[in-house]
């Protein structure tokens, strides 16, 4: 029996940020945001782990190793990822190679705090905290 899917337009289903140094990436997301990674089960593709939290749970996403037909560090797009404490992940990053974007920003009492960081292959990725 196939599992049933609640379809909710419009809501993120998943992702993919490709680099360019798989190991490297894995060190660096895993340091800063705590992901940790497997191969997409059925999936016989080299290089393409999905993200689970540090607690196991999917993340609806993929590291995927950069391809002449996607390549690493594309900044047309920006996910925000939710951290508990942006300065020590933004801390975290710069010591794991990625580079300061936008520091830490107040955006309105309603809508919390982010930072935006480039990772090591160039990818723009966005924390957000509600405090």
């Amino acid at each position: 029996m196939a599992a049933t899917v609640t379809v909710r337009p419009g809501r993120l289903a998943w992702f993919e940020v490709y680099v360019g140094d798989l190991a490297r990436a894995r060190q660096f997301y895993g340091d800063v945001l705590g992901w940790t990674f497997e191969p997409l089960a059925g999936v016989p593709r080299e290089g393409y782990l999905t993200i689970l939290t540090s607690a196991g749970e999917p993340v609806n996403g993929a590291l995927v190793q950069a391809t002449d037909r996607q390549p690493a560090g594309d900044p047309g797009r920006l996910l925000y990822f939710e951290v508990a404490d942006i300065p020590a992940a933004v801390e975290t990053a710069l010591a794991r190679g990625g580079r300061l974007h936008q520091p830490y920003t107040d955006i309105g009492a309603e809508h919390g705090y982010c930072a935006v960081l480039q990772d090591p292959e160039g990818n723009h990725v966005a924390l957000w905290a509600d405090h």
